[in-house]
This record gives C-alpha cells, sequence and structure tokens, in this order.
C-alpha cells in the first residue's frame, strides 16, 4: 500500500549527496521515534539498503508513486535514499516489526511545505508487498501523525496527501487516521502514458485535536519505560 505522492521513498536523487555519506554497516540500531503495540518507527542506517530494494523492487509499490520512484529498483538507490536520510534525518522514517526492530517492513514520512505553505506538510508511506493485509499501515499512520502533531506542534498545523487514482487501499487507510478527502484534482496525473485524478486528503491539527483520534495520542509503559503512541 502506498500513497499516491508519498516523500517516504527511496529516490533517484545521487547528485544531492556526497560520496562516502553512508553510515558504517555496523552501526548501531537508531532509537525510534515512535512505539505502537506492534509497530517501530525508526531513522534509517546503512544495513536498512538490502531490505530496503527488495520490498520496494516490485512495480506493485511503485504503481501509485511519483516517478521519483526508481523502476526498477536498485541496491545503489537504495543505498542512495539511505545515506541521504542519514546526512539529513528527520523527514523520513522506516517501519519495522516491534520484535524485529533490525528488519524494515515500510517507510514513513513527511515532506514540508515552504513560503506561505511552511506550516504545512505532505506525509508518505509504504509497506512490502509481504505485509499488506495486516493493518500496519494504518496503525503506523495513526500513530505518525500523533507524533507531528505531538512533538512537531510548533512546527506542521496542517497535513496532507495526494492519493493516485485507484489506490483505494490507501484512501481508506487516511480515512481511518482521521483525514478527510478534501477534493479530486481531475487529470492531474500522467504516468507510464496513463491519466489518473488526485485525490487530496488533509488533516489540519486543530481537527485532529477534536477528533477522537486526538484524544488519548500515547500511554506509558513502565515494564519497557517508553511511550506508547495510539
Amino acid at each position: 500500500m502506498s500513497a499516491g505522492t508519498t516523500p517516504a521513498h527511496p529516490a533517484i536523487m545521487t547528485d544531492q549527496i556526497q560520496a562516502g555519506a553512508a553510515v558504517p554497516a555496523d552501526s548501531p540500531i537508531p532509537t525510534p521515534i515512535v512505539q505502537t503495540s506492534r509497530l517501530i518507527l525508526r531513522a534509517m542506517h546503512s544495513p536498512d539498503a538490502p531490505t530496503l530494494q527488495k520490498l520496494c523492487a516490485p512495480f506493485e509499490i511503485t504503481k501509485y508513486m511519483s516517478l521519483a520512484f526508481a523502476h526498477p529498483y536498485t541496491l545503489q538507490h537504495a543505498e542512495t535514499w539511505v545515506a541521504m536520510q542519514v546526512a539529513n534525518p528527520g523527514q523520513a522514517y522506516v517501519i519495522c516489526l516491534k520484535e524485529s526492530p533490525e528488519r524494515v517492513i515500510g517507510g514513513i514520512g513527511i515532506k514540508p511545505g515552504s513560503d506561505v505553505q511552511a506550516h504545512c506538510a505532505e506525509v508518505g508511506y509504504w509497506i512490502g508487498i509481504p505485509y499488506w493485509g495486516k493493518a500496519y499501515t494504518t496503525e503506523a499512520l495513526r500513530a505518525f501523525t500523533s507524533y507531528i502533531y505531538t512533538e512537531r506542534h510548533d512546527t506542521y498545523r496542517r497535513l496532507f496527501a495526494g492519493v493516485f487514482e485507484g489506490n483505494d487501499g490507501s484512501m481508506k487507510c487516511l480515512e481511518r487516521c482521521g483525514y478527510v478527502k478534501e477534493g479530486i484534482f481531475k487529470g492531474h496525473v500522467e504516468k507510464h502514458g496513463q491519466t489518473l485524478d488526485l485525490h487530496m486528503f488533509g488533516l489540519t491539527r486543530t481537527d485532529w485535536e477534536e477528533s477522537w483520534t486526538g484524544k488519548e495520542v500515547r500511554r506509558w509503559n513502565e515494564e519497557d519505560k517508553v511511550w506508547i503512541w495510539a
């Protein structure tokens, strides 16, 4: 499952990073920024690249992404993407199972707005095919939205996502997390010779705070000494 114009994807941007920016392959697993009942969200590190490449290789993953998400997707693409995030942290994260924090199952992140849209951010996400049908995406997006509006509340007051026509699973995921369909941009997307509509979803911080999704965003787990996000 994926959001249409996700900024949380590995991309072909080799000209934006200097050689050797990747961290050592034996670097420790980054500390999670979010933990849910089944998942953790954490920053990337170099050992994630091979798994990212394998999960992002199928066409089903790239089908509803922008052209920046390469297909075929190579190990070099994954290594470049990971190195970029290590060099410029704070926007893109990987999703892992709680019991296997070293193994990536998907990605999630934000693309900050600028100028008059500096208070906004586009949210994007994807989950590897072996993990579809388990509601992991909804769990990750709900917790990540809570994280952004709780931990970065002074920065972002609106989150939004654009979803390609036909990506019904991603639209349902957004709606389950409190995002509202705000409109449809007719014929806004052209990919592989096909013209598609772009469905726009949004959730302001005020609406999030007033909705059920914002009522209980996290609880303290005394045993693990960690916050568990709703």
